[in-house]
């Protein structure tokens, strides 16, 4: 018996597996703290990393973090329109209260 799988190996050549490796994902790719975090530590973070020169940036970036870039319509996602729809819902919201009391 031995020889016969001794003749099988000779017919067939055993070739060592070969594995490729993939490269690393890129860091950018997805951010751990971004989708485990609470609003607060995201804004938190967000108001660490920007300077008076991103304030479109750090706007559009807590509109999304709050939801609100999700509810304006596709060409009004910028800054100015963010910032309309949250005081519109200040107003809003300070109304209701003045009524109740």
């Amino acid at each position: 018996m031995n020889d016969h799988i001794h003749q099988w190996g000779e017919q067939f050549p055993v070739l060592p597996m070969s594995f490729w490796e993939l490269p690393p994902p890129p860091p950018g790719l997805f951010d751990l703290d971004e989708t485990f975090s609470s609003e607060k530590a995201r804004l938190a973070q967000i108001i660490n990393k920007c300077t008076e020169e991103d304030l479109e940036f750090y706007v559009r970036k807590c509109g999304d973090i709050l939801g609100v870039t999700s509810k304006l319509p596709k060409g009004q996602q910028d800054a100015k329109h963010i910032l309309e729809h949250i005081f519109f819902q200040v107003v809003e919201f300070r109304k209701l209260n003045q009524e109740a009391h």
